[in-house]
């Protein structure tokens, strides 16, 4: 069997700090996979709502530790003055070889995410990428 998944990032835009805090560009209130350039590494992750989750980077809760892991990391990147920029998914298909299929990924369904997510994770690497979450 072979699984081909295909997907485009759609830059979101840069993030800077207000204040100390962490600003993201606009995000859609919908599922995806979103990408932080951090200069030397990236960092991908996958949401049920992606506006929800950049937030929950913005403001991490005490026991949400990659909520605060990634605000802390986010926060040093833009502190020191290098650039941060964000990028999602939204859209994805994925190609089944063993009958012909092709179809769009519903990534309201987290293995669908997870797919789309572990694809990203692996392109990276194969590209010399080092990642932030491996």
């Amino acid at each position: 069997m072979r699984v081909t998944v295909d997907f485009s990032w759609r830059e979101a835009g840069v993030l800077s700090l207000n204040a100390g805090r962490i600003v993201f560009p606009s995000a859609p209130a919908a599922a995806g996979i979103y990408r932080f350039d951090l200069g030397d590494r990236v960092y991908i992750g996958e949401t049920d709502q992606l506006k929800r989750r950049f937030q929950g980077y913005r403001t991490p809760g005490a026991r949400q530790a990659t909520n605060i892991r990634l605000n802390s990391a986010l926060t040093s990147v833009l502190s020191n003055g290098h650039p941060a920029s964000a990028a999602t998914v939204t859209n994805a298909v994925v190609d089944v070889d063993v009958d012909g299929t092709r179809a769009p990924l519903d990534l309201t369904y987290k293995a669908a995410r997870l797919l789309v997510e572990s694809a990203a994770l692996v392109a990276e690497r194969l590209q010399g990428r080092a990642v932030e979450n491996l």
